[in-house]
């Protein structure tokens, strides 16, 4: 009997010990998801399992948390709020469904499909993000978009952007997101400037209209971007308004010349004098596949500062380049990300000049496979197969931050 009893009683001990080693266990489980930010990420890559984590819930400290994220405002970041889903677009899908595009020569074309994709397995991308086929109308998205961006080091969103009831083909109106966007970039201490792009009957005429309109709705916001006191504004394919017309508008409109900075897009050196003559404050070249144009080629830079002396020259750069789940046939544009080597390269290509701005491209232009944003490893069959990268998805937010600060 004394034996069944001590028997007993070692078996409940053990029964006891077992469960406070799982109590123990989860609680050390717990608290290494749970990432406060107490300890400095300012500088240094994280594994991809903390980074998901820690981003995954809300930050307990949010003045820490932005102490220990430093930004650099001279990086400019192009960001898109175009894509929608069916829970915040009314039941649909915008940009995530993106066509295909057709080749313009009818021969070639006819040897690649131009069907839309279907979401949410089929998007418009060659990467898959990390967050799914998300709604730039969610507070949410925005939020961790702005958490992100503060997390790569870049201080300012240049946010695409088209007048009242205007969009793109593939998406609908977002301007009424401004607030919001501002909003939210304020609350992690960013700053936005404005991407004005192609909108339909533009004119010099009415990208100054617009341009202040822009000034008039956003500028006392103080998430707004000001460079030497003024608004800041890329206008993409600037080049598709004469330079006479240019001139002639700026002159006729001094007070938008004291109140904006307009930065035109070059697609090669001898642009820049156009934009000179046209009344532009800087050059820009957007485009991240390297060799794409000539200002686009990373080793071209430091010649072009020096070719576009009377304005600067702003050079883009980004990770890398794809494009071919909307351009199928533009497989010869593709560039490789090469591990990261290839985003090096361009930091390591940038003109050593003072008071310089970058721009990055992009955060979230997920068609060209030009993001940072997270992405993950996703297969949904053998014809629908994503990238990832090579160090799990926050491989870019990381890598952009190392970068930003060493270079």
């Amino acid at each position: 009997m004394w034996q069944v009893y001590t028997r007993r009683r070692r078996i409940r001990w053990l029964a006891i010990g077992f469960i406070l080693i799982l109590i123990v266990w989860c609680f050390i489980l717990y608290k290494s998801l749970n990432i406060t930010y107490e300890q400095d990420i300012s500088h240094s890559h994280s594994s991809s399992l903390t980074s998901i984590s820690s981003f995954l819930y809300e930050i307990d400290n949010l003045d820490l948390f932005i102490k220990q994220t430093p930004v650099k405002y001279n990086y400019h970041i192009f960001y898109y709020p175009w894509y929608g889903n069916p829970e915040y677009d009314a039941g649909q899908y915008f940009h995530w469904n993106h066509r295909r595009l057709a080749h313009w020569n009818r021969e070639k074309a006819s040897n690649y499909p131009q069907n839309p994709h279907e979401p949410p397995d089929d998007i418009g991308s060659n990467f898959y993000p990390l967050l799914g086929p998300y709604s730039s109308r969610s507070p949410t998205i925005l939020d961790k978009h702005m958490r992100m961006i503060r997390m790569s080091g870049a201080g300012t969103l240049s946010v695409s952007w088209y007048p009242p009831g205007m969009a793109d083909d593939a998406g609908h109106p977002w301007n009424d997101l401004m607030p919001l966007l501002l909003d939210t970039a304020e609350k992690y201490k960013l700053k936005i400037c404005f991407h004005i792009e192609p909108y339909q009957n533009r004119t010099a005429d009415n990208v100054i209209y617009w341009s202040d309109y822009i000034l008039r709705q956003y500028g006392s916001h103080s998430a707004f971007y000001r460079y030497k006191e003024k608004g800041f504004f890329y206008i993409y394919d600037s080049y598709r308004i004469s330079a006479d017309e240019w001139y002639q508008k700026f002159l006729s409109n001094n007070k938008i010349k004291q109140q904006a900075f307009f930065v035109g897009l070059i697609l090669k050196s001898n642009d820049c004098q156009q934009l000179v003559s046209s009344g532009f404050d800087a050059a820009y070249s957007y485009f991240a596949a390297n060799g794409f144009t000539e200002a686009s080629t990373s080793q071209r830079w430091s010649s072009i500062v020096g070719i576009c002396k009377s304005i600067p020259f702003i050079p883009s750069i980004g990770p890398g380049y794809i494009d071919t789940n909307i351009r199928p046939w533009n497989g010869e544009t593709t560039r490789s990300r090469q591990n990261g080597n290839y985003y090096k390269q361009m930091f390591k290509d940038l003109p050593k000049v003072n008071d310089k701005i970058v721009t990055i491209t992009s955060f979230n232009e997920w068609h060209e496979g030009t993001q940072i944003e997270p992405a993950i490893e996703k297969n949904v069959s053998k014809n629908i197969i994503y990238e990832s990268y090579h160090q799990g998805p926050f491989t870019y937010i990381y890598l952009t931050r190392e970068l930003i600060f060493t270079n």
